[in-house]
């Protein structure tokens, strides 16, 4: 490998050059698809803690009204409304993720390029090759940093890092960035990214995208405004690369850019918790399926992958947002419940005696032999048998995605709590038609006016 392969400029190269002309049917569908998922979730979050407090800021701050807030009639300036919209579609963890390094790419993006649409006339294929541009760049750039030879921190936020490079050029490929512009938003954007683990399961969590969003933002910006740079700055020594994921392999970033697309690789979530939870969630929903529901769970052994363990290792949850990324909490509500949705996050659920008794008698083992979408449950009941489950493909993985389907009664269900059933129902049949549209950002905003 050589590590001084020169790509900063590759990627911006690239990133001048996208256009939807080139962009295969599976890839323009399945942008479709991402960009269902992202604005369903950013509807179904949109009244969450970490959204209102976050809008009262920038409303105090005084951000010109450029764009909207989704769910509310407030509106704020561009980078503002990027952070805001990002969030609402993180805060119920239940956007999408990449699964070989467990990134979250619409987010930051979607947040940020509807924004920019509600201040200039975007086509709908435009924004979709601006949406499928940024989720391609940030999924690549993860999966140098975490995959083998890198010496990644997985303390680190891999969004965090990832998230403003793939918002910068998307941006800059509405704006008509040149090539030297380009640079210097990856520049710019490598200059910003930030973020750790550590906060999971608070509202910082959730800051941690929204601020990828409005990093790409200004990077973009302030590089269309004449902002310049050096050229190497994701291979120089004491750079990006060297420093966060020391030893990476650099051409996962750029070989194969426009033939092979890790958009592929995304996946869309059908329980709103940390998506390493999922097999563990789909084994025992199996199980709970095959046993009367007058007959309760005693005890549970699970197996799962161990990074299961390092991400949402968390048995007793006291908050929602902590609920997102405890293993036991939600194996426990789904045996007690036979239910894995949005309720079983809310506060009633978490401290439920029952689903807190049974969090107490599940233990959790790591099984490096599984896969990320593996996992095995042997649960116990009352009537003194136990069941086993082995989930070989959870559900919404590659093997078992979501289906169109599926995904329309997931963006129902987030959006009926914030617009009446006939305004749903005509948002999202211009979601599935963005491409035809001439002007995304009015015709959507339009649709979601309150």
């Amino acid at each position: 490998m050589n590590t001084r392969r020169g790509i900063t400029r590759e990627l911006a190269r690239y990133a001048t050059a996208s256009r939807y002309a080139a962009l295969p049917d599976s890839v323009r569908a399945e942008a479709v698809r991402a960009f269902v998922n992202w604005l369903g979730c950013a509807l179904g979050g949109c009244n969450e803690p970490s959204v209102k407090v976050a809008a009262a800021m920038v409303a105090r701050l005084g951000g010109a009204p450029q764009a909207s807030i989704i769910g509310h009639t407030q509106r704020t300036d561009v980078a503002s409304a990027a952070m805001v919209n990002c969030i609402s579609s993180t805060c119920q963890a239940f956007d999408d993720a990449h699964l070989p390094t467990v990134t979250h790419p619409s987010s930051p993006a979607g947040g940020a390029l509807f924004a920019l649409c509600e201040t200039q006339t975007v086509s709908g294929e435009d924004f979709l090759n601006a949406l499928a541009l940024p989720i391609e760049i940030e999924c690549r750039l993860s999966n140098a940093l975490v995959q083998a030879p890198s010496q990644f921190n997985p303390g680190v936020y891999v969004t965090g890092l990832s998230g403003p490079f793939g918002v910068a050029l998307g941006v800059g490929n509405l704006l008509k960035l040149n090539e030297e512009q380009m640079v210097t938003a990856i520049v710019l954007a490598a200059s910003q990214a930030s973020g750790f683990r550590a906060t999971n399961g608070t509202m910082s969590a959730h800051f941690r995208p929204g601020h990828a969003a409005r990093c790409g933002v200004w990077a973009a910006l302030l590089a269309q405004e004449g902002y310049t740079s050096d050229d190497d700055l994701l291979e120089v020594k004491h750079g990006f690369f060297d420093v966060l994921g020391p030893r990476a392999n650099l051409d996962l970033v750029v070989d194969g850019l426009g033939q092979h697309f890790e958009l592929f690789l995304n996946a869309y979530k059908p329980y709103p918790c940390g998506i390493v939870i999922h097999p563990a969630l789909d084994a025992c929903l199996d199980i709970r399926q095959q046993v009367s529901p007058e007959l309760k769970p005693v005890s549970a052994t699970l197996r799962v992958h161990p990074f299961a363990l390092t991400l949402c290792d968390l048995r007793t949850p006291v908050t929602l947002l902590e609920s997102h990324v405890s293993l036991y909490h939600w194996v426990a509500a789904a045996l007690v419940r036979g239910r894995a949705g949005l309720a079983e996050a809310q506060l009633d659920c978490i401290h439920d005696p029952q689903v807190a008794a049974l969090r107490a008698r599940i233990e959790a083992v790591p099984d490096e032999t599984l896969g990320r979408e593996q996992a095995i449950a042997e649960v116990s009941f009352s009537d003194g048998k136990t069941i086993r489950s082995h989930i070989l493909n959870v559900r919404g993985s590659l093997a078992r995605p979501m289906t169109d389907d599926e995904l329309d009664a997931k963006f129902r269900a987030q959006a009926s709590g914030v617009l009446p059933s006939a305004k749903v129902e005509t948002l999202l049949r211009l979601c599935r038609g963005v491409a035809s549209l001439p002007d995304v950002g009015k015709e959507i905003a339009d649709a979601m006016a309150l």
